[in-house]
């Protein structure tokens, strides 16, 4: 059998699916679908060999299929899997994407010709930090005023502004997040789904690599494959003066490839308020000297 090639895109899209299609397995129990669970039962959630049961197919094939190793599924094959899988709407996509999706790169929309009009927007929300990250690549590359004051100069960040670098290697970051594995979390499951829209992006993958060489956290939370929610989420800031503020955090997407994502923290109660209005007086006083 001809081995693949893991610099071929289509090799990270196989594994995707493979790493996609073993969370769903494994997060599934046998009473949810109807089979009886067993008192010796070991296996995580499904066995492969019940999935292949309910989909139709031989267990040798569906256990390729999760090793990255069998043939691209048909659209109507995929239908069936998410069926079993019970998966979401948001995981039903990502299926989709991996299982269909070529590896024929895109053109997205240079961060010249989409920041501009952008900033603008964000700098107008004068009390509500907020920030734009590139998606593909998880790094900033604009922020207002507000999110200034109260994260500093992104461009200080660790990784030259990564976001994930700097969640997953950086004390700072993990510090003033007092629940940080949700947090971590909840950034990677975005970084995630970019990832299946950009898996022909070299650089993209590369980044991949060098993140799991470094963290092991990373490398943990990646198998889980966690998809992002939607609605606003909240955030817990503790400030470097010893305080926790409450923020929601609500996310946008700025064009309709969804390249470019504004996250905007709104802060949840008067303390938090008060407080940010202070810091960025603060700020723009120190700016001023």
């Amino acid at each position: 059998m001809k081995r693949s090639n893991p610099v071929d895109p289509r090799h990270w899209r196989s594994q995707e699916l493979a790493t996609f299609l073993r969370s769903r397995r494994e997060r599934l129990t046998p009473d949810a679908v109807g089979l009886p669970s067993g008192e010796r039962r070991r296996a995580k959630g499904l066995r492969r060999e019940e999935v292949a049961s309910l989909l139709g197919v031989s267990p040798s094939w569906y256990t390729k299929l999760e090793q990255g190793i069998a043939g691209s599924p048909s659209p109507r094959l995929l239908g069936r899997i998410a069926d079993v899988l019970r998966l979401s709407r948001v995981e039903q996509i990502q299926l989709l994407r991996l299982g269909l999706g070529d590896a024929e790169a895109t053109n997205p929309i240079a961060v010249e010709e989409i920041l501009p009009p952008v900033q603008a927007i964000i700098d107008a929300m004068h009390n509500l930090p907020a920030m734009v990250v590139r998606a593909s690549h998880a790094d900033y590359v604009a922020s207002n005023a507000a999110a200034s004051a109260l994260f500093g100069d992104f461009r200080k960040f660790a990784g030259n502004g990564n976001q994930l670098i700097s969640l997953f290697t950086h004390e700072r970051a993990r510090d003033s997040l007092p629940d940080w594995e949700e947090s971590a979390r909840r950034q990677l499951a975005m970084f995630r789904a970019a990832f299946a829209r950009n898996v022909h992006d070299p650089d993209m993958r590369r980044f991949v690599a060098e993140l799991s060489a470094k963290s092991r956290e990373f490398r943990a939370l990646w198998q889980c494959y966690d998809l992002p929610s939607h609605g606003a989420h909240k955030l817990e800031y503790r400030h470097a003066d010893g305080q926790t503020y409450q923020f929601q955090m609500v996310t946008f997407f700025a064009d309709s490839d969804c390249q470019y994502r504004l996250e905007v923290f709104y802060p949840e109660d008067e303390r938090t308020r008060q407080w940010l209005a202070a810091l960025m007086a603060q700020e723009g006083e120190a700016s001023t000297h």
